[in-house]
């Protein structure tokens, strides 16, 4: 899917922390191995795109990409090795695991800047009044 592919490139998807990740990758170039497996996760398992095109973007953006290294990992990370268990990186939960307070989410998502520390692994959650008092309104 052309759109799915287009927001996930972009760190539009709607998951805050997938969507920080992406764009911090995109201003410099490095992220961690959590969240290039988190990023491979949500492509893979929640947009359900093709492993080989988000690998070769992801190719592009990373500083230190050795393809010996990069192709079996994403391989591995997407589920098409076959004798690997699958790895699903649940986005809400990273954020309560490593980013309760969005510093991270808010600094590379400023259109969550206001969100209040409650809601920011899930600002869908808001009730309208806290979405227009944040300036927030989620769609």
């Amino acid at each position: 899917d052309r759109d799915k592919f287009k927001s996930w490139c972009s760190g539009n998807m709607g998951f805050p922390l997938a969507d920080a990740v992406m764009r911090a990758l995109l201003k410099g170039g490095w992220i961690n191995f959590r969240m290039r497996a988190m990023l491979v996760s949500v492509a893979s398992y929640m947009l359900w795109l093709d492993w080989r095109p988000t690998s070769r973007y992801l190719a592009r953006h990373f500083l230190d990409y050795e393809p010996g290294i990069h192709y079996p990992q994403f391989q591995m990370q997407a589920g098409t090795t076959g004798i690997n268990a699958l790895r699903v990186y649940n986005p809400t939960k990273q954020v309560r695991d490593h980013d309760k307070e969005g510093k991270f989410i808010k600094r590379y998502v400023p259109e969550l800047a206001n969100v209040p520390t409650k809601y920011i692994a899930e600002p869908w959650k808001m009730p309208m009044k806290v979405q227009e008092s944040s300036g927030c309104i989620i769609g």
